[in-house]
């Protein structure tokens, strides 16, 4: 299996009972099979199983999981399987490991435990409550929130800041979307040393208020929206150095990631850009996943079906395609005012008696294909058909 690539410098002596170093994980979505592919599950179980032998070996104090760790809440046992005797291997040898539910992890149900309570005496919960380490340090955590817990969370989690004050190091471990409505990172309480954030796939490293934020990002490539992060920066996991005043944030790329690429071609060149998609899947480690979107007029889908049958079968794990139909140019229109589609979504449902969690998993589709496209609608049917 591949090691872990690091571009760090070497980190200063170890101070008795001071927290040094800490690794940041988030959105592995252990269980999940892209496109119904079995190789994909396995995919990702190998990145996972890679990120835990380089997190051993870096040896820090501390395990942050920003949510998400599973795709479903009713994983496949094979998920659950995994992800206990792995990070069962770090807790044995010495790393402490923290952990918030991520939207994919809630349960459907309101007695239902998350699959996250298999990690019993390995990694420790902390939704909506402070973990103190050490006399010196603090973890605060922030589960997922639903929309309408928003303001109440907030809240709380405004009274939990003031708490940790106290501290001398202070760390925010949450689930929150970055974009859209339910953006809630705009309104996380100040002063924390390091907010160590999930959901968004793709890694960010940016400045809240002052302080260092970071999303680690998913582990593998989960859809086309995240092939250009990880072609531009990888996909892995982040260390922080706390031995200065200033947390110092590194990353760490895996090298088991599947190689995917997303091709957008015109009709007329298909061709040739399928022979050099052909020429780069031979020169993968792994068999790749080949997207490809073609725009043109009146485009003949059953031949560009056999084109890429021809050119990549046997070179490619899988391949996919989309056709943009170019339309006639018609004269300018007039402007269309801004139509708030969520809104009048959930206002529907709700005015012919859907219950609110009905009218909020509408939403949910709605801002998966807004934000993701058709490929994470089709991730939110499959992990239901799941769980049935």
């Amino acid at each position: 299996m591949a090691g872990g690539v690091i571009n760090k410098s070497p980190a200063p002596p170890r101070l008795l009972l001071e927290m040094v170093l800490v690794a940041h994980v988030a959105d592995i979505h252990l269980g999940y099979a892209q496109y119904g592919l079995g190789e994909r599950e396995a995919d990702i179980y190998e990145a996972f199983e890679e990120l835990v032998d380089v997190i051993g070996k870096e040896r820090p104090e501390i395990l942050l999981v920003a949510g998400d760790l599973f795709d479903s809440p009713r994983p496949p046992i094979r998920a659950l399987m995994r992800a206990r005797e792995l990070l069962g291997r770090l807790r044995s040898s010495g790393i402490k490991i923290y952990h918030v539910i991520g939207d994919h992890e809630i349960p459907r149900r309101v007695k239902d435990l998350p699959p996250t309570a298999i990690l019993e005496k390995i990694s420790e919960h902390v939704g909506l409550r402070n973990i103190a380490i050490e006399g010196d340090v603090v973890i605060t955590g922030l589960d997922r929130v639903r929309l309408s817990e928003r303001d109440e969370t907030l809240r709380k989690l405004g009274e939990l800041a003031t708490e940790a004050r106290r501290f001398r190091k202070r760390i925010l471990l949450a689930h929150a979307p970055l974009r859209g409505p339910e953006n809630i990172v705009k309104d996380l309480p100040k002063g924390y040393s390091y907010y160590a954030l999930g959901h968004e796939h793709d890694r960010r490293i940016f400045s809240l208020d002052g302080s260092a934020a970071a999303y680690s990002g998913s582990i593998e490539i989960l859809s086309t929206a995240e092939i250009e992060g990880w072609s531009r920066s990888g996909k892995g996991f982040l260390l922080i150095d706390f031995s200065s005043n200033e947390p110092i944030v590194q990353e760490v790329n895996l090298g088991s990631i599947r190689p995917q690429k997303l091709i957008s071609v015109e009709v007329s060149d298909l061709e040739r850009a399928l022979v050099d998609a052909a020429e780069w899947s031979s020169a993968q480690r792994k068999k790749p996943i080949i997207h490809v979107r073609v725009r043109g007029r009146n485009i003949d889908r059953q031949l560009i079906l056999r084109m890429m049958q021809e050119k990549l079968a046997g070179r490619v794990l899988h391949y996919r395609y989309e056709v943009l139909e170019e339309l006639e140019e018609v004269g300018e229109a007039e402007e269309i005012p801004a139509i708030d589609v969520r809104t009048i979504i959930r206002d529907y449902l709700l005015s012919k008696g859907f219950h609110e969690d009905e009218a909020e998993l509408a939403v949910t589709i709605y801002d998966a294909y807004m934000s993701r496209g058709i490929e994470e609608v089709e991730r939110l049917i499959l992990s239901r058909l799941g769980e049935r």
